[in-house]
């Protein structure tokens, strides 16, 4: 099927797909999701800390690696939000806008390489299935950079390998994109390897560095140059490897590293991996409960396209001789394999590749459907109709996402909505109190204060009554009203409540006395 038969302007559909890609990533993107996690936090401080001082938060100077909360991410999201830091100042959006412009770059390589694989028809319906995943739509709408970039840099690897195979230039910067990937996200460093030997094997670009027969001589200093610049891209990441560093999000997350019995461990791998191929994983979401990934009617793939998908996928397993359908069927394989070897979900995070990779798998189902119903109906009527049912089933998402999902996904197993209004209000009173004391009900409740108030609010710090009250201080509080419950001796007199968009109270904030002292 080609869209030109149905007259139809290529251009102006991908100008719709990119508006439509645009405004589903942009819409209220400071505000939803509700709050701000810590990792988002860190990479924001950590570029607003480069740009003004050139070092990272922890004092290193440029560093390739950035330390977060025990662990080490690598340079690509935190020098990719410094510009828009510098644009647009320390804030969520500008940290969030980072993911939405990589989302974007990805919409893009995926219509480059349906394009590529078969013609613009397929280009087109991959991009449009990218711009309207939920799976893509969340994540590019947060804070967790190395996610968004690392799908972006893996899905270009790829189509770059594939344009290397038919014009030998394009080798070079399929190794440097690869190269580059290494430092988006972790699970980059188990599986750009793995790419490697799966494009090497149906590609053998290595011949094209030692063979004075086969290739020019062009080919083959290209090829070389391309090896030599991922090996030079990959001195720091073995070093941090051999230090640990490297591996340091591995070892705390690792299925090896659940003290199981090697045939538990192996049963566990397995489970892993296959799960993420289940109905359930696709109709149900994921068995976690942190809310901040697909869990709790978030379902990463739209429902209505999943027909598509098993079609898509039994195509490329009907052509499995033709090396598009081996490129493919061998990105299937990899993509569970990080989420495989980590003890528990999300794996939608750590195998975020999957996405793309069902987009186009996804448009080629359509494309194989569209085919087969020419025989009774146009096809420009039946892609019409496919269209119309998707765009139901993303209004439906749409309503869920930005109606129902900020009232529920506020609370600590979700985005621990509170910090962003806790610091405001203490910078606004800052003047009146001795201390200003926030409790540490989030994850890396320290980044909060220095991310909100940058070189402001001297006096604030992390603790609870418990730990910083002090009679001969004036100070101010912020707790939770589980903390007030549990804590008795304390009375709150309550000057500022913050609430869950859901209308229940997240945080009270006042000064406190023990009960003993007002009595």
């Amino acid at each position: 099927m080609d869209l030109r038969s149905a007259r139809i302007n290529i251009g102006f559909l991908l100008v719709f797909v990119f508006a439509l890609g645009s405004f589903l990533r942009l819409y209220h993107l400071s505000t939803n999701p509700v709050g701000f996690f810590c990792d988002e936090a860190s990479i924001g401080l950590d570029a607003y800390s480069v740009l003004h001082t050139g070092k990272d938060s922890h004092g290193a100077i440029l560093p390739l690696f950035f330390e977060s909360f025990g662990d080490y991410k690598g340079f690509v999201p935190v020098y990719s939000v410094a510009p828009f830091v510098a644009l647009f100042g320390l804030s969520e959006f500008a940290v969030r806008l980072t993911s939405v412009f990589y989302g974007l770059g990805l919409i893009w390589v995926l219509y480059l390489l349906g394009k590529a694989l078969k013609n613009r028809t397929l280009g087109v319906l991959a991009a449009f299935i990218g711009a309207t995943m939920p799976w893509l739509i969340h994540y590019n709408r947060t804070g967790f950079v190395d996610f968004s970039s690392y799908a972006f840099f893996f899905v270009l690897t790829i189509y770059l390998f594939y344009d290397a195979s038919l014009h030998p230039g394009m080798v070079y910067p399929a190794f440097l994109s690869a190269g580059i990937t290494l430092y988006t996200y972790q699970p980059a460093r188990l599986l750009i390897p793995l790419l490697l030997v799966l494009v090497f094997m149906i590609y053998p670009f290595w011949r094209r560095a030692v063979s004075p027969v086969l290739v020019t001589s062009a080919a083959r200093r290209t090829t070389r140059r391309g090896l030599i610049a991922f090996g030079v891209l990959c001195i720091p990441m073995l070093w941090a490897l051999s230090t640990g560093i490297g591996l340091r999000r591995f070892t705390q997350v690792s299925v090896f590293g659940g003290h199981l019995s090697p045939v538990k461990t192996l049963l566990k791998v397995v489970s892993n991996y296959f799960v993420q191929f289940s109905p359930q994983y696709f109709l149900a979401g994921e068995g976690t409960p942190i809310m901040r990934h697909f869990t709790e009617g978030l379902l990463p793939v739209l429902v209505v396209t999943l027909p598509f998908l098993l079609v898509g996928i039994g195509r490329t397993l009907a052509t499995w001789k033709r090396k598009e359908s081996q490129l493919l069927l061998g990105w299937l394989l990899l993509y569970p394999i990080a989420g495989a070897v980590t003890f528990e979900p999300p794996f939608t995070a750590r195998a975020i590749i999957g996405a793309p990779l069902f987009a186009i798998l996804i448009a080629m189902g359509i494309v194989k459907v569209v085919e087969v119903c020419k025989r009774f109906c146009r096809p420009a009527l039946s892609l019409a109709i496919i269209i119309t049912a998707i765009g139901v089933n993303l209004a439906s998402f749409s309503q869920y996402y930005f109606v129902q999902y900020p009232l529920k996904s506020g609370g600590f197993y979700g985005w621990q909505y509170g910090a962003r209004d806790i610091v405001t209000y203490f910078k606004q009173v800052e003047i009146q109190y001795d201390d200003l004391v926030m409790q540490q009900d989030f994850n890396g409740p320290n980044i909060f204060i220095p991310f909100y108030a940058p070189g402001d609010c001297k006096n604030c710090t992390i603790g609870t009554p418990d730990d910083h009250y002090k009679p001969d201080h004036k100070q101010l509080f912020s707790v939770t009203p589980e903390y007030l419950t549990k804590h008795p001796e304390y009375r709150m007199t309550v000057l500022k409540t913050i609430r869950y968009l859901n209308g229940d109270t997240a945080f009270s904030i006042g000064t406190v006395v023990p009960v003993a002292v007002q009595e």
